[in-house]
């Protein structure tokens, strides 16, 4: 991949560690009553390929913090959250058919938002990475619940980046860099940001006429108002391989480039990887690693939290992205993905699409 920052080579000692932000809460709490693909299991998969790949003594670790129930109203509407509280206080119950609570729903969220704000700031504080490996996801909730005429919330009750990012925007921040490579659109983020310039928000994701939530992440979706080019979308079709993410994530190196963020916040998902069960794109470890070490590449205070990842992309999927950020080689060894004649051309298409709609904003061509 030509003309990409991989490694941290220069800009190695402008990142000072990386650091994970676990606590049992993650893997013992909101636990769904009955068959689910987002339940405690995914975080402690997580530990188990941490552990199998050696990469425990490579980072720091700390203890997640909890938020105060004010600081949801940050973003998201008091009823709504209200209306949350009360759920888990009657659970088991659901919000839609996708997204359940139960008994302790609520706490496990206050632990992951206030992780999030948290970690945020400490991250421009220490000049470091905070991967914050929490549960349940947050991405798809808006201001008031479901994002963006979304027919659920995909398993997600408070969105945790979208809290972190106003946290560092009342704080002043300037120049605040969300991107988003799960698998699904991150609506609920782009509700929350769409017509203000102080974050800019990148999502890579399968197309959403074939994925949850269908409704949102086109390239003509480029934001409103003072926020127009500041919402960037690249959808991809099923079964896009390694070599369409290589080309995508060049081009949001040189956006990258032209912004000079602060601080770059990740939504983390690793449902992009192959057979992942939820959904169809083709990524292999590589993909992920090559995001990590771009990420650690720029020189940015990061933070990372958990999104979505249901099958195998939680070991290897998360190992090649921990170890790119960390700054190693890559222990996951896997063969390349190569994209379908076809599906490559349809996937070319929507980038260059999205290229010709942002292109007047940021420095591509």
């Amino acid at each position: 991949m030509s003309g990409i920052r991989v490694g941290a080579r220069e800009y190695e000692n402008m990142v000072s560690f990386v650091g994970i932000v676990y606590g049992d809460i993650f893997a013992t709490g909101h636990k769904p009553w009955h068959p689910h693909p987002e339940n405690p299991g995914r975080v402690r998969r997580i530990l188990k390929s941490i552990i199998r790949y050696g990469l425990k003594n490579k980072v720091k670790w700390f203890r997640p913090v909890k938020a105060e129930k004010q600081d949801l109203y940050s973003i998201h509407a008091k009823g709504y959250v209200d209306y949350i509280e009360k759920l888990s206080q009657k659970a088991p119950a659901e919000v839609d058919p996708d997204t359940y609570v139960s008994k302790d729903s609520f706490e496990t969220s206050l632990y992951a938002f206030g992780s999030s704000i948290y970690y945020g700031v400490k991250a421009i504080e220490d000049k470091a990475i905070y991967f914050v490996i929490s549960r349940p996801p947050g991405h798809h909730v808006g201001k008031g619940g479901k994002a963006l005429n979304a027919p659920a919330q995909g398993f997600c009750l408070f969105n945790n980046v979208a809290g972190a990012a106003k946290r560092l925007i009342d704080m002043g921040v300037e120049g605040i860099l969300i991107l988003d490579f799960d698998a699904h659109h991150g609506n609920g983020t782009q509700e929350i940001f769409y017509d203000t310039p102080k974050a800019l928000f990148i999502s890579i994701h399968q197309e959403p006429k074939t994925l949850f939530p269908y409704n949102s992440g086109y390239p003509e979706e480029i934001g409103a108002g003072k926020g127009e080019g500041y919402n960037i979308n690249f959808p991809l079709p099923p079964l896009s391989g390694d070599d369409c993410y290589n080309v995508i994530l060049e081009t949001i190196d040189k956006i990258a480039e032209s912004y000079d963020p602060e601080i770059v916040l990740v939504s983390a998902g690793f449902d992009g990887y192959k057979a992942d069960g939820l959904t169809e794109l083709f990524a292999s470890a590589n993909t992920f690693y090559r995001i990590g070490s771009w990420i650690r590449s720029l020189g940015k205070p990061s933070l990372i939290v958990l999104e979505g990842g249901y099958g195998a992309g939680l070991e290897r999927g998360f190992a090649g992205f921990l170890s790119g950020l960390i700054g190693i080689d890559n222990p996951v060894k896997e063969n390349e993905t190569k994209t379908l004649s076809k599906v490559y051309g349809n996937a070319m298409k929507y980038v260059n699409k999205t290229i010709s709609l942002i292109n007047k904003y940021w420095k591509i061509k």
